[in-house]
């Protein structure tokens, strides 16, 4: 059939069984029953709301379970699907999305989308089961499997999750009682816990076993029913469950760990990394409203220290502006957007653009004059990638902190880059090249110092000291190391660094075009990579031209 597109799925031995039962029934071939099981499917469940959507157990339980290791066999099967590209566009948005999860993602996040459409479809119209998911309820409401997978969370949450969401807890508690309104940082803690519960959960096995424990406690047996119904509506029973899994100590979950087989690995490097997502979410939050509500006029709208950066700082021209029209008066906004003038990224239920101008004596705006350079670096972004590149755009790489911040803030500019723009001579380039080449040489020999002195093969010695002058073969041969073992090998770089401000300065200032995109691209880059490496816990704030309290705050007092 033309027009279709092809993609593979992995699913069950069981469910292919079930799909051939069908084929031989219906009398068709296995690419025409599964293209009619999936558009039915997905026109029965667009019909329901998104919470009333279904389900297969096998998706919230992530069975069959990937191979732990490289090499080992998996117990699953592929099966080729061929169907319309709307068609399986469509059955990806109706289909079950946990929390964390992503389409493209590291193995234990990757969300399996069209893999649940095609199972849920294939069990609507043929049950099938096996050892694994016999006596399960085999069919969830997407209600019902967030709230059994937010029971898991629950029980498998870290000392850093706890600490934001017990002090959540307690602050809907006191709001329950006292009907108290709540300040800035008790709506910040609660928009965490919020992010974190719904948006930014960790996944690894330990979770889809705490998940799969319940599910048998809860999802089997004659009571199986009216259990899915209370999962669905996560009332107040739940609520109690919850707050207890949620309480356990860490002996209390050692004890349950070993219990339901558990693997006794700490996972609060994922736990902690989860909540940086949830703040940082949270945090950008921030960033829009304070993009799309400041006005020429507002005296605090210069300056915003950006909470869970690094500590750097961010100015923005007083003119430049972001307008969020509705859909109706969008048009002239989306047509600079599509020419590259501007930039357009999500808010709220509708798009915010940036930067624009106040048109001087009429109503309406107009873009930033010579802005295409840097919109330009922003080709390929996704839209949720866009507001991050423009606070890149906005750091004041030159700020002067009172405090020492925890990672270096500069933009380095390679020192090929710095001599084509014109910022240093051939002569300055020649002596930065030489001395990263220098800086080189001494951190391979400290390498080889240290393998000798670590007991290595005079043969192996022999390759790391004919590979001395070449860094990419040398980085190679230090990998015969395990990563835990070996000292870190970082090769140094001929750099130069940067001394103005932001980029958006530079385009004030008038900088050609070919700087423009250049910075904009490597700020971008920069403020990515030190966004990662930050240390988790490490105090955010927010501070402005003159007090704020709408955008200053400080993180829980809960040590992280």
């Amino acid at each position: 059939m033309s027009g279709n597109s092809e993609t593979n799925v992995r699913i069950a031995p069981c469910a292919l069984e079930a799909l051939s039962r069908i084929t031989a029934r219906r009398g068709t071939s296995r690419d025409e029953t599964v293209r009619q099981l999936l558009t039915d499917h997905v026109a029965s469940q667009e019909q329901e709301a998104p919470e009333d959507r279904l389900t297969h157990i096998s998706t919230v339980l992530r069975y069959p379970r990937p191979p732990r290791w490289r090499g080992d066999p998996r117990t699953d099967v592929p099966l080729r699907v061929r169907a319309p590209p709307s068609v399986l566009e469509r059955a990806r948005a109706v289909s079950l999305r946990l929390p964390g999860q992503h389409p493209r993602a590291y193995r234990d996040y990757q969300g399996r989308m069209l893999t649940d459409a095609v199972t849920t479809a294939i069990a609507c119209a043929e049950p099938f089961d096996d050892d694994f998911l016999t006596g399960l309820t085999p069919l969830l409401r997407h209600g019902a499997a967030l709230g059994l997978w937010r029971l898991a969370a629950a029980a498998t949450s870290t000392r850093p999750e706890k600490a934001w969401l017990q002090a959540a807890t307690a602050l809907r508690a006191d709001l329950h009682r006292t009907d108290a309104s709540l300040d800035f940082e008790d709506q910040h803690i609660l928009r965490v816990a919020e992010a974190l519960e719904q948006e930014e959960s960790w996944h690894a096995l330990t979770r889809f076993e705490s998940a799969t424990f319940l599910a048998r406690r809860y999802l089997t047996g004659p009571r199986a029913e009216e259990r899915e119904q209370a999962l669905y509506e996560q009332d107040k029973p739940w609520h109690q469950l919850y707050q207890d899994l949620l309480r356990t100590d860490d002996r209390e979950e050692r004890r349950w760990r070993r219990q339901h087989r558990s693997t006794s690995y700490d996972w609060t490097g994922r736990g902690g990394t989860a909540v940086w997502r949830a703040r940082r979410r949270v945090d950008l939050e921030y960033f829009e409203d304070w993009l799309v509500k400041r006005t020429r006029n507002d005296p605090a709208a210069g300056v915003m220290e950006e909470p869970t950066s690094p500590g750097w700082l961010l100015r923005i021209p007083p003119d430049w502006l972001a307008h969020a029209p509705t859909p109706a008066a969008a048009k002239p906004y989306a047509t600079w957007a599509s020419q590259g003038q501007i930039l357009a990224f999500p808010f709220r239920n509708r798009h915010a653009y940036w930067p624009v101008l106040h048109q001087e004596g009429t109503p309406g705006h107009r873009p930033v004059p010579g802005f295409e350079p840097i919109a330009a670096a922003a080709a390929g972004l996704r839209p949720g990638q866009v507001l991050g590149f423009i606070e890149a755009v906005l750091i004041d790489w030159n700020h002067t902190f009172a405090e020492e911040p925890y990672l270096r803030i500069a933009l380095d500019v390679p020192a090929d880059q710095a001599y084509r723009f014109g910022f240093i001579t051939a002569e300055e380039q020649h002596r930065l090249m030489a001395e990263a080449r220098a800086a080189l040489l001494r951190i391979t020999d400290e390498f080889i110092s240290w393998a000798a002195d670590d007991g290595a093969h005079a043969s192996y010695l022999d390759k790391l000291r004919e590979a001395r002058g070449n860094a990419r073969a040398f980085q190679r041969l230090t990998r015969r190391y395990t990563v835990h073992k070996r000292p870190k090998f970082l090769v140094p770089r001929s750099s130069w660094t940067w001394p103005g401000r932001s980029v958006a300065a530079e385009l004030v200032a008038g900088s050609p075009p070919d700087l423009l995109q250049w910075l904009a691209g490597a700020a971008h880059r920069h403020s990515s990579w030190s966004r990662r490496c930050r240390r988790p816990g490490s105090a955010p704030s927010i501070s402005t031209d003159s007090a704020c309290d709408t955008h200053r705050y400080t993180r829980c007092p809960s040590c992280l």
